[in-house]
């Protein structure tokens, strides 16, 4: 409800104010109502002044950031959990919105004569935003606390979103647990070994989380803290780790990484300017060529993005291709001719180890009933549960990456040759804003240099809501040389007659350097039959195309199968689109047209 006294107070506390859009389009919902009197830029002023009664009739008001000279902190925790730690924070103006029928703030706002830039790496928690607007009242708005907002340092709210992170993970893997000294011990030991964060602090966010447990043993809690930092300055290497706490909780604390220290600063490079070379001489410079593992889908010197939905069978897809590429095997319709059997890392973030073992146990099966032979001692797994202390560093991190290069570098020194590398996924190996371009240049940077020293590099990743492209920033797709969609078939590409026990999977390519609009990168469909484990791909058909191939698989003859859609009188199946049809099928590898089974009549298919 927006009220007249609501639109006076704002003003008092100095918002700029603008009516906001509710629509049930994802892409106008939230954005500031625009007229022909202003163009609207985020880093714009609006330059124009919305009337009073504007901002009545309006469904929802907005204040602008910059020009209001606030920020604010937003939780958008979809357990809310890191909302109970919200007072954690000064108290100050604060929105928020009814869930199941009560208030829950869900928004701070904050004063500030700084230049102040948005802060997301602690998402999905808890984010600050100082660019855009926050909508403030209106028919999806309560107004939790309405006092004019406190002016406060963006920065010291910085680190304080990092602590209500970090221990918003922690609450959620230890509200349950029983050996409570043991984990504050071991929480102890990893705030002093790994993090500079001040004593005070640690002790502060301690005292929360025993409030939150109802935990009434503050003084002994606080004093495990106490005593394992002191035992790390005594010298004492009987001090707990990420190991031991990430142990004790069953999990990968990734959000801790938020407030471990930073590396040791790289020692400082004098410039010495590029190295360079002529034409001619750059010209006639053996650089290595392209040399295909897969033909032509895996190479070295090549970076790939598979994405694809949860669930839609990437991983499955990409551990058959590992397989093959670490045995020396053609997969679906990409070649191994010459049987290079290359090595393969493979780090899987996500799923858990025994899954992985099922999957390599089913490729086996498969190979076996093929008369083929995995080569086991040819594919590398690295996953959570065989880390030190269940925990991947983050691949924005310079230690992430070190322990992937030394790792690829270990399995070359081990096979003489280098691994093809698969990152599953991309989102579960890094802590960083997806959508910020900044969060990718490292980390694509990372892959060139990977690329540059002979590695194929295939990572994993997730699509955007629509599913049409990526996850993130499209700064990524820059550097890649492939971008490979995969999603499930629809009602009208789904091939019935491998519905039943097959998982199929839709191949399409948004961005094939070498191949784009060739025959290579054409739109397929991968079925795995998941009780024989067995491949099989499929041109893009039409139901009238699929027709002719059942017919041509069943025997018929060309003519047979033109008198049989002149008879049925079916549309979209001339005799040019049979032929063009069966053309398509000898293309695939489908069809020959001198096989030995093609001799069933006109007068047997009617």
């Amino acid at each position: 409800m927006i009220t007249n006294e609501n639109v006076q107070k704002f003003k008092s506390y100095g918002f700029v104010l603008t009516p906001v859009i509710k629509s049930k389009n994802p892409n106008e919902d939230k954005k500031p109502v625009t007229n022909k009197k202003t163009n609207f830029k985020w880093s714009n002023k609006v330059g124009y002044d919305w009337s009073d009664q504007e901002l009545l009739d309006a469904n929802r008001i907005g204040a602008y950031h910059k020009d209001s000279n606030i920020f604010d902190v937003d939780f958008d925790d979809k357990e809310f959990i890191a909302h109970k730690f919200m007072d954690m924070l000064p108290p100050t103006f604060t929105v928020g919105k009814k869930v199941n029928g009560k208030p829950v703030a869900t928004h701070l706002i904050y004063k500030t004569n700084d230049k102040v830039k948005d802060y997301k790496k602690t998402q999905p928690k808890v984010e600050l935003l100082a660019n855009t607007q926050t909508i403030i009242a209106g028919v999806d708005r309560v107004i939790i606390n309405d006092q004019e907002p406190v002016y406060y340092s963006a920065e010291d709210i910085k680190n304080e979103l990092k602590l209500i992170t970090t221990f918003s993970e922690l609450y959620k893997y230890s509200k349950d647990l029983t050996n409570r000294n043991d984990f504050y011990f071991r929480l102890g030991g990893a705030l002093a070994r790994h993090t500079d964060v001040p004593m005070y602090e640690r002790i502060k966010y301690v005292k929360k989380l025993c409030e939150l447990t109802n935990d009434n043993e503050v003084d002994n809690r606080v004093g495990c803290i106490e005593r394992q930092q002191q035992k790390l300055d005594e010298g004492s290497e009987d001090v707990y780790g990420m190991k031991e706490l990430s142990e004790i909780l069953g999990a990968n604390l990734k959000y801790f990484d938020l407030i471990k220290r930073e590396e040791e600063d790289q020692k400082q490079v004098e410039a010495t300017g590029l190295s360079f070379l002529s034409g001619l001489d750059f010209m006639i410079k053996d650089f290595p060529k392209p040399e295909y593992i897969l033909w032509p889908i895996v190479a070295k010197q090549q970076i790939r993005q598979v994405f694809a939905k949860a669930g839609s069978g990437k991983t499955l897809m990409m551990m058959h291709e590992a397989c093959a590429v670490a045995s020396g095997y053609n997969f679906l319709h990409f070649k191994n001719e010459k049987r290079i059997m290359n090595p393969v890392l493979y780090v899987e973030g996500e799923m858990d180890s025994s899954s992985i073992q099922k999957r390599l146990d089913d490729v086996e099966a498969a190979y076996e009933r093929e008369n083929k032979i995995l080569m086991k001692t040819n594919i590398f797994f690295s996953t959570l549960a065989i880390q030190k202390d269940m925990y991947f560093h983050s691949l924005t991190k310079d230690v992430g990456r070190l322990n992937v290069e030394i790792t690829a570098q270990k399995i070359e020194k081990l096979t003489g040759k280098k691994p093809v590398i698969y990152l599953d996924n991309i989102t579960a190996l890094t802590i960083m804003q997806e959508k910020e371009g900044a969060e990718w240049v490292e980390l694509m940077q990372w892959l060139s240099r990977l690329r540059n020293r002979g590695y194929h590099v295939t990572f994993l990743h997730h699509p955007t809501k629509t599913g049409e492209t990526a996850s993130g920033s499209n700064i990524k797709e820059r550097s890649i040389d492939i971008d490979m969609k995969l999603t499930t078939p629809d009602e009208k590409t789904v091939i019935e007659e491998y519905e039943d026990n097959h998982t199929q999977m839709t191949i399409s390519f948004l961005k094939w350097r070498e191949h784009m609009n060739t025959h290579h990168s054409k739109e397929r469909t991968a079925i795995i039959n998941r009780t024989t484990g067995s491949w099989l791909l499929f041109p893009k058909l039409s139901k009238t195309q699929r027709k002719v191939y059942q017919l041509l698989k069943d025997g018929y003859t060309a003519t047979a199968i033109i008198d049989y859609f002149k008879a049925k009188k079916t549309d979209g199946m001339s005799k040019a689109n049979v032929y063009k049809t069966i053309k398509i099928l000898e293309m695939e590898g489908l069809y020959e047209a001198n096989g030995k089974t093609i001799n069933r009549t006109t007068k047997e298919i009617l």
